[in-house]
Order: C-alpha cells, then sequence, then structure tokens
C-alpha cells in the first residue's frame, strides 16, 4: 500500500485537490480525501508542495516495450527508465499498449490490437478502390444476413440457403471487425484531401477513426468533427503553406486548439517516437509535456493540454477503464511533479505503476543533479567538461 499525501491532486476528469491524499490498495487507487487514515504497514510519500497527476501515455513511442510485449519487453532496458523519467508510464507500439513496469513484468501487458489500420490516400486510387470493396462485400454480408435471420425466425422452415461467408474470409478478413464497429480504424495523413476522404469513408461504412499526423487538419475541423474522428499530432508540426493551392495549406500551431473548439478529440505526441537524452526541448518522448506546453502556445487551454496526454489518449487507445485520471478503482499509474506539469522547470519527483515507485528522481543517477528535493543526499555530476585548465584532467 501507497499513500501520497499533502498534494495537489489533478484527477484531469474532475476538480484539482489541493492537500490531498492519495492510498493506493492491490495495484489501484483506493481512496482520495482529507485526513485518510494511514495504515502503519503503508509506504508514505510526503508530496507537500507538489503535484500528482496520471501517468502520461505515449501514443507514439518506439523500443518501449518489446512485440509482443509479454515475451520481448526487457524491463531493465534504459529506454524504459528514461520514459518514466519524462513521466511517461504506458506505450503504445505495434498495436499494442503496455505498462512500464521497470525491474517486473507483472502486470505489463495492458492490451493488443488496438487498431486496424488502413491506407486510403489520393495518391493511390487502387488502393482505395480494393479498400471500398472490401468494406462494401462486409457491409452487404452483414445486411443480407440480418434479413435472412429475419426470415428464418418468422418461418423456421423456410427453405433458402443463408448467404455466402466467403466474403469474410480473405484479404477481406481483417476488417470484419472494423465494419461491425468493433474496433477503431487508425490511419496516417496529413493533408486535407487524404483526411476529408478518411473522414468521409468513416461516415459512410460507420467506424470509428483515428488520424495521426493531422498537420492540416485545422482546416477541415467542422468536417473531421462531423465524421467524429480523433486526432493525434504533433504541436510543433511546421511545414509552409503551398502557394500553389487555392486552399489553406500547412502546418498551424493553432492546430490542436481549433480542433478542440470544434470538440474532437486530441492525443498529443512528440515530433520522434523513440527517446534519449538529447538536450532540452529535444524531438523525443522525454519532453512529452514541453510538446503539449506547444499546444498551449498555440491556444490550446492548458487542461485540454494535460487531457491530450492522459485522458485523451487513454481514450484513444480504449484503455480509459483502467487509465488516464485519477479515481478511485483506476490502476495506481501516478506522476508526481515538481510544479504544474506543463512547466518547464517542473521535474518528474516520483513515478508510479500499479501502486509501486519505478522512479524516484533522488534515488537515481539519471537527473538527481537536478534540484534535488530539500534533504536529498544527491550530489552534483563531476564537472568533467569543459576541461579547466588549471585543474588536472580526470581519468
Amino acid at each position: 500500500m501507497l499513500a501520497i499525501t499533502g498534494a495537489t491532486v489533478h484527477t484531469v476528469t474532475g476538480p484539482t485537490l489541493r492537500g490531498y491524499t492519495i492510498l493506493t490498495k492491490d495495484n489501484t487507487i483506493d481512496r482520495i480525501g482529507r485526513n485518510l487514515t494511514i495504515p502503519e504497514h503503508a509506504t508514505v510519500i510526503d508530496a507537500s508542495g507538489m503535484h500528482v497527476y496520471p501517468g502520461l501515455i505515449a501514443l507514439r513511442s518506439s523500443r518501449f516495450i518489446g512485440n509482443p510485449p509479454q515475451d520481448a519487453t526487457d524491463p531493465y532496458d534504459l529506454t524504459m527508465l528514461l520514459a518514466l523519467a519524462g513521466g511517461i508510464t504506458t506505450a503504445f507500439d505495434n498495436g499494442n499498449v503496455a505498462k512500464l513496469t521497470y525491474a517486473t513484468l507483472e502486470d505489463h501487458f495492458v492490451r493488443d490490437n488496438v487498431f486496424i489500420d488502413i491506407t486510403y490516400s489520393t495518391n493511390n486510387p487502387q488502393n482505395r478502390k480494393r479498400l471500398r470493396e472490401s468494406l462494401e462485400a462486409i457491409r452487404n454480408y452483414d445486411r443480407e444476413k440480418a434479413a435472412y435471420d429475419r426470415r428464418k425466425a418468422r418461418d423456421p422452415l423456410l427453405e433458402e440457403d443463408p448467404p455466402d461467408e466467403s466474403v469474410l474470409r480473405g484479404r477481406n478478413a481483417r476488417f470484419v471487425p472494423l465494419v461491425r464497429g468493433q474496433r477503431p480504424a487508425f490511419a496516417r495523413a496529413q493533408t486535407t484531401y487524404d483526411m476529408l476522404e478518411l473522414a468521409r469513408l468513416a461516415e459512410t461504412f460507420g467506424f470509428q477513426l483515428v488520424i495521426e499526423g493531422a498537420r492540416e487538419a485545422w482546416a477541415i475541423a467542422p468536417e473531421l468533427a462531423r465524421a467524429n474522428v480523433s486526432v493525434i499530432l504533433n504541436a510543433r508540426n511546421r511545414v509552409p503553406p503551398n502557394e500553389r493551392f487555392n486552399r489553406p495549406t500547412g502546418s498551424s500551431i493553432e492546430n490542436a486548439a481549433i480542433l478542440h473548439r470544434h470538440g474532437i478529440r486530441v492525443g498529443i505526441t512528440a515530433p520522434g517516437a523513440g527517446i534519449g537524452t538529447g538536450g532540452i526541448t529535444g524531438r523525443d518522448n522525454l519532453n512529452l509535456p514541453f510538446e503539449a506546453g506547444f499546444a498551449v502556445r498555440g491556444g490550446l487551454p492548458e487542461d485540454a493540454a494535460v487531457r491530450a496526454i492522459t485522458i485523451d489518449a487513454a481514450r484513444i487507445l480504449g484503455i480509459d477503464d483502467r487509465l488516464g485520471s485519477i479515481e478511485p478503482g483506476k490502476d495506481a499509474d501516478l506522476i508526481i511533479t515538481s510544479q504544474p506539469l506543463i512547466r518547464y522547470t517542473s521535474n518528474v519527483e516520483y513515478a508510479i505503476v500499479n501502486g509501486r515507485v519505478v522512479y524516484d528522481k533522488d534515488m537515481d543517477t539519471l537527473f538527481n543533479h537536478i534540484r534535488p528535493r530539500e534533504g536529498s543526499e544527491a550530489e552534483p555530476p563531476k564537472d568533467e567538461w569543459p576541461r579547466r585548465l588549471d585543474r588536472p584532467w580526470r581519468r
């Protein structure tokens, strides 16, 4: 059992609670409140003056988790530890969702087969034709089968063969859950033309659609909203407008804000899928809160920016019943930050997954030299560079 006391708790889906305590039990959040009785055997983290958020979700990652996660993840990989230091506790990669359970694979796997990938580019009309034919064949079969079942229910002695199921096999098989609304589609698109065609396809066949990239989505926000499209984007994607077209083109820092105003669910990612220590505001997942900050710079409300890397990201992946917000009964995946998450001077002090502290900034050697907590014994790194001419070179 873990108790986090005295913190400002950002529930994300509810009010911000100041000076509250969070109690975890059996990998989940048990209670949230003031003046809670803390069991004697509980591990206590004094988070006075700090902020607690749900663990962040990386909608675009590479090598955080294995494929499949249960068999191929290295729980001691430095990549996983770096991601936790950046506040990420859950990652999506290769169709799989898994938690960053550093040093163990217990309760690591969350779900697989999240999306059905589709390609529907205006640059490949032959592929578009094949996809539409597959979707239409499945839809027609389902309609004919439903009509047959109704006739059979009215007349059990009906002598009529059911529709041919062969259309559900072969290349069409993977699209059956899509047409039947069992799984959403996932497509990568940047231009208004490609996104409009995808939105129309989703409206025609009635499936849920997630578009990654969406550089020019700001120009067609009403159309995307009407098709109930969700968008995964990078807020600082910079592409100049194409002056050859007599329509809005190129990127906009207001992209996320415009989509949000139209009621479109937005998830935010870093420009790169990997992670490293390339420096402040680098282009990878070590700086995921900074990416949300760029969206705020473009007009997105700060609470919406936090949602884009927590609960809205969880909803896009279909895991919001367990992750993405701080509520009793949800998984105890939390991060504790020194300041509000979007503030560039904020540090992740603790990362907690399944109620277990998997990263403590002052106990780890990655960033313990950066503004150590009061009473911490963390030492600053050795100053080897640039070399001081008045000192001998240490080897």
